[in-house]
């Protein structure tokens, strides 16, 4: 009894496969006859001829063969059913060519595929016989079943949704807003996908290649990854290309390049935005802000506001006595410890007792150094720009003209930078030549 009933499954199959396949036949011929009319000595002919020699009548002697009921027998009969299977899935997407005439659908799903094609505007492929495919299909299943197949990256293809927006089938998701769930997810019929995706070649459902998903793994950086990252950082904030661009010596310079000159106008740093524009962002952030929260902001809310970007309001002062004896500025570079703030310090306040306003002094704290790095630079940017102090260099063992000194800023090293810049801002200086041997 079971090998009858198996017998019999097997027969209903073929048939099955017959009736599809001679339908799938009826429907080309109709076409190729219709071409025929408009062109009657073209190569359709030939083909209408040979459309009853398809291959699928092998199946018929091997499945008669197969009743007597061998395991061996039956897995032939298997293979030979999953070949049909996937030569009929072939021969439908092959039919299904962009130029052929679709006349024989009904006038309803025509208009279907139209308005699915208005509504989707821009396509980057050609899409009729795609939507044409797709008629056989629940496409409502296919998306929730690729979001099955993988959650994080599913393929959802282009043309899919708009039918979901348009054709008359799928109400019910337009009834409920799309509103699908995870449930929903879960119950969809990955069958009737596979089935898709058999139809234009697919052994397997596919997934998207990992370069394709936009998805990124965070790792927390090493310790070499956040030292290059602070060195970039600073660099951006040091160093301006546009700089690079200046011939301080041309004739055709003008005040705004000029940093001696009340016209004076800092380049525009290609990496960074406009003062405008960065000011308008930082307005709107904080409107956004305000109507978010209704109110006066707490504390922390404005720590949270200003971590997006902060605005500080400067009064400038014009000091005539100032313009009139400036002759450098000086530069500190050094870490935040209390140790290098302190001799910061003390070149602070020796410079303003020696020099009095021909010496302006500035300490950068770069926050981002830590003790390893061996950071305290000293530098003057007067009638030329020379180091004084290095103790990057000095720990490194670097030999050269610009510095070969000592790597502590000890008092003995503080009297002697701030001789230095006396004689560096003097007309003796000025007026004085440099040969570089």
């Amino acid at each position: 009894e079971q090998t009858e009933d198996l017998n019999t499954t097997f027969l209903k199959t073929l048939e099955d496969v017959a009736q599809e396949q001679e339908m799938l036949r009826i429907q080309e011929r109709e076409m190729l006859r219709s071409e025929l009319d408009v062109n009657p000595q073209g190569d359709n002919y030939e083909r209408i001829e040979n459309l009853n020699s398809e291959p699928f009548d092998f199946l018929n002697a091997t499945i008669m063969k197969a009743l007597s009921g061998s395991a061996e027998e039956h897995r032939m009969i298997d293979e030979s059913l999953d070949e049909a299977h996937r030569l009929r899935e072939a021969n439908r997407i092959e039919m299904l060519g962009a130029e052929d005439n679709y006349d024989y659908l009904p006038n309803e799903t025509l208009k279907e595929i139209e308005e699915c094609m208005i509504e989707m505007t821009v396509g980057s492929y050609n899409v009729t016989r795609w939507l044409v495919y797709d008629i056989d299909f629940n496409v409502t299943n296919l998306m929730l079943a690729a979001t099955k197949h993988n959650p994080k990256a599913p393929i959802i293809y282009e043309h899919w949704f708009p039918q979901l927006q348009v054709y008359k089938r799928y109400q019910y998701a337009r009834d409920k807003d799309f509103g699908f769930t995870w449930e929903d997810v879960q119950n969809a019929d990955m069958k009737e996908l596979e089935l898709y995706y058999k139809g234009f070649g697919y052994p397997e459902i596919p997934k998207k290649r990992p370069g394709e998903t936009g998805i990124i793994s965070l790792s927390e950086l090493d310790e070499d990854e956040m030292r290059m990252g602070r060195f970039a950082s600073w660099i951006q904030e040091v160093y301006n290309p546009e700089w690079d661009r200046k011939d301080f010596d041309d004739d055709k310079m003008k005040n705004s390049d000029n940093v001696f000159s009340d016209e004076f106008q800092m380049p525009q740093h290609p990496d960074l935005p406009t003062y405008e524009d960065a000011h308008e962002d930082i307005r709107n952030w904080k409107g956004e802000i305000r109507e978010l929260h209704e109110g006066e902001l707490t504390e922390e809310q404005e720590q949270y506001r200003d971590t997006v970007g902060k605005e500080h309001e400067y009064t400038v002062i014009q000091d005539e006595e100032f313009d009139k004896e400036f002759r450098g500025h000086l530069i500190i570079a050094c870490t935040d410890d209390d140790k290098d703030l302190e001799i910061a310090e003390k070149i602070t306040l020796g410079c303003e007792k020696e020099f009095g306003k021909q010496v302006y002094v500035e300490t950068r704290v770069l926050e981002d150094a830590t003790e390893e790095d061996y950071v305290f630079e000293v530098w003057l940017e007067s009638y030329n720009i020379d180091l004084l102090h290095s103790k990057k260099r000095a720990t490194i063992g670097y030999k050269g003209k610009e510095w070969d000194g000592k790597k502590e800023c000890d008092d003995e090293e503080v009297d002697r930078i701030i001789k230095e810049v006396g004689y560096l801002i003097s007309d003796l200086s000025r007026y004085s030549y440099r040969l570089d041997m």
